[in-house]
């Protein structure tokens, strides 16, 4: 390396290698990392090698090396449960599925309740208003035609209805006392809509809710 560098030249070359070498990663931080580095050399080579310095190459790579630190940033964060309350961090670690940084934006279109007396989160045959995760407590699940049983959480419910966009198939009732999270269902599908990562990791989080139901079943 040390030979090459001795032909000043040979930094573009050298700016190439780096700056190709990320894209051989999957990891977005190591890529991004790789092409800072490939695009500072960029600036060095069109600052030292020319006889004039070349501003226009000196400035967009300058602009790619703001905008890739940027993204490093926004992905950290997004890594991150930084600023998440304690009950929130139970909640990522029961859904188990998302990002902190997608959990949050899941969050913001939720609500969080304790029921005070028996609450109807759906009922059967109707339309569901919203998708909901008791996080602890009862739940009664009532079906035409079978008896009414007991359920204790962390559940879905009305996970089934919201996937099919079908009325509720049970009326699921949750006892004083218990906790859960509420998405209305309009904002929930925009936001869904809005951000494919999210739908995934929400998905993956029903087929698990849904095996571990059928288990316990």
């Amino acid at each position: 390396m040390h030979e090459i560098l001795q032909d000043k030249e040979n930094l573009i070359h050298v700016a190439a290698a780096i700056f190709l070498s990320g894209f051989l990663f999957r990891d977005q931080v190591v890529l991004r990392s790789l092409v800072i580095v490939g695009n500072l050399v960029y600036v060095l080579y069109y600052y030292v090698v020319v006889d004039h310095p070349l501003w226009g190459g000196i400035f967009w790579s300058v602009v790619g090396i703001v905008i890739n630190a940027v993204m490093i940033a926004r992905i950290m964060a997004d890594r991150s449960a930084f600023g998440l309350a304690g009950h929130e961090l139970a909640l990522h670690g029961q859904l188990g599925t998302l990002t902190p940084g997608e959990f949050r934006r899941l969050m913001k279109v939720a609500a969080w309740r304790t029921a005070e007396a028996p609450t109807v989160l759906s009922e059967e045959g109707r339309p569901l208003p919203a998708l909901a995760y008791v996080i602890e407590g009862r739940i009664t699940v009532e079906k035409a035609g079978l008896p009414a049983r007991d359920v204790a959480g962390p559940a879905f419910i009305g996970e089934v209805a919201f996937v099919t966009d079908h009325p509720a198939s049970a009326t699921a009732t949750v006892h004083p006392g218990a906790r859960y999270v509420i998405w209305d269902m309009a904002a929930l599908r925009k936001l869904l809509l809005r951000t494919p990562a999210i739908r995934i990791g929400l998905g993956a989080a029903f087929n698990r809710d849904m095996a571990e139901k059928v288990a316990r079943a």
